[in-house]
């Protein structure tokens, strides 16, 4: 496919690919389960992009075959809109597109001149070691186009991760404000993301890993804890959602956490506040306790995990009549 207008020669690597989302307008918009946010005269954001990105985290996701739970669906769209509304600059990558579920989310929140980065292995799935996820490309771009991202500026690069540099999605990109690593499930890989992620993060970026301290990944949280002893920059713990670890920057971790503790839809799954590295991070995450649970907790529980909307409403509702 053409490169989008205005991008010079060179600017993106012969074996990537480009796509992405147009942005027109500024306007005053309202995410789902978020307070109206007013954007900034810098950011140029349209109503109707927002309220794409607002539908594709609570029902489009849905027709996109992957993972990509909805509590994490809302960290990314909360944290992404708060950028948009502070007019923190910078594109957004992704390793391990498999079809796109969580990508699409990342495109979406892109503004006018921003670029999205996806990795993925697509043809060459015999260097998919840990057979997790299946990246096709075809299907990502069909689902990209679904979803209302416009053929422009996002470059698909194929190649294992740990072939792709900083300079690569640097000079394609720019600096990354959101960064989701959902590649290979061996420690060194995940070191290797880690590390690719902090060289490319601007200085608002937001990283976020998944299957942390998952138990059928367990080098994932080695992977971390490696990179965590040798990472160069004060990049520290900011929540853990369904599946994933959120991390940032120290000085924008106030910023991000007030984003997430305001939000009326996290505070229902929120299961508890740990002290992890030295820094209080919110957990919205419950692992199934079959043996402690009765009855009426397993059928919560299971509405929570997948019909979290409807448990949203119905707890909503249940305030209501006790007022």
């Amino acid at each position: 496919m053409a490169a989008a207008s205005g991008v010079g020669d060179g600017l993106v690597p012969d074996h990537c690919t480009y796509i992405v989302s147009l942005r027109t307008s500024r306007s005053t918009v309202r995410s789902t389960w978020v307070r109206s946010w007013t954007y900034p005269r810098e950011t140029i954001v349209t109503r109707a992009q927002e309220n794409m990105l607002a539908h594709y985290v609570v029902k489009g996701r849905k027709t996109v075959q992957g993972w990509f739970f909805r509590v994490d669906a809302e960290i990314f769209h909360l944290l992404t809109a708060c950028q948009n509304a502070h007019a923190l600059d910078g594109g957004v990558a992704e390793i391990g597109l498999h079809h796109g579920k969580s990508f699409i989310a990342l495109c979406l929140s892109l503004q006018l001149g921003q670029r999205a980065y996806g990795i993925d292995l697509f043809d060459s799935q015999h260097l998919n070691f840990d057979r997790s996820g299946k990246g096709d490309r075809s299907i990502v771009e069909q689902n990209l186009v679904r979803a209302g991202v416009d053929l422009s500026s996002v470059v698909l690069d194929g190649r294992p991760s740990d072939q792709v540099s900083a300079p690569d999605i640097l000079k394609a990109v720019g600096h990354v404000r959101f960064f989701s690593i959902d590649g290979g499930h061996w420690a060194g890989i995940v070191r290797n993301d880690l590390r690719l992620a902090e060289a490319t993060l601007g200085e608002c970026g937001v990283i976020a890993l998944d299957d942390f301290l998952r138990a059928e990944w367990p080098d994932v949280s080695t992977g971390y804890f490696e990179w965590l002893r040798e990472r160069s920059r004060p990049i520290v713990p900011l929540a853990i959602g369904c599946n994933k670890l959120y991390l940032c920057e120290e000085r924008y971790r106030a910023l991000y956490r007030k984003v997430l503790d305001d939000s009326s839809f996290l505070k229902v799954f929120l299961s508890t506040h740990y002290d992890f590295g030295g820094n209080d991070i919110p957990v919205y995450q419950k692992f199934a306790w079959p043996e402690g649970w009765n009855l009426r907790t397993r059928v919560e529980e299971y509405i929570k995990l997948y019909h979290p909307d409807l448990y949203v409403r119905f707890r909503a509702d249940r305030s209501s009549r006790r007022r």
